[in-house]
């Protein structure tokens, strides 16, 4: 249990260092396995007061930089994971409602697919509230504060108009 608060208060720093303001997408190159990895510049970090239980959302891009589903990893939110549902609701009321498709495990990873519609919201919709909850245990977490209400507008920005930023590790 140390561990994953550990794991989660090191997350939510490293979000804090880019103040979660803006969010961008990196490439980088393999050379050795002549492929280009792309992945967003941090990812949407829901939490308890506590920081003790969360829900880390990002992207999953193929190897041209497309959009190919969201991914969260839950924590502290109950030892496994199937069928998670993600709800989204937005400044104009909407939402959207999504359920993880991946296998059972015990990792903590949910994998969501959207539609075409979902995805448009996302895309213009700054968030008002996000609910994220484990289908195997009904464990959840919901936000509304602590994180970039335009971070979809701002990361589906840049791949749909493939403004990717080189990552330097140096």
């Amino acid at each position: 249990m140390k561990k994953t608060i550990l794991i989660l208060a090191i997350a939510l720093g490293a979000i804090n260092l880019y103040a979660q303001d803006s969010t961008f997408m990196y490439y980088f190159s393999d050379e050795l396995e002549s492929v280009t990895y792309y992945m967003p510049s941090s990812d949407l970090i829901i939490a308890n007061s506590a920081k003790t239980e969360g829900a880390k959302i990002g992207f999953h891009l193929t190897y041209e930089g497309e959009f190919s589903f969201l991914t969260a990893t839950l924590i502290g939110l109950g030892n496994c994971n199937e069928k998670d549902k993600m709800i989204i609701l937005f400044e104009d009321g909407s939402k959207i409602t999504l359920t993880s498709w991946n296998k059972f495990n015990c990792d903590g990873d949910a994998y969501f697919n959207l539609n075409d519609k979902q995805k448009e919201k996302l895309s213009t919709l700054p968030v008002k509230t996000i609910r994220v909850t484990n289908g195997h245990s009904y464990e959840s977490i919901t936000s509304s504060e602590g994180y970039n209400k335009r971070y979809f507008i701002q990361a589906f920005y840049s791949i749909d108009n493939k403004l990717f930023t080189l990552f330097n590790n140096d």
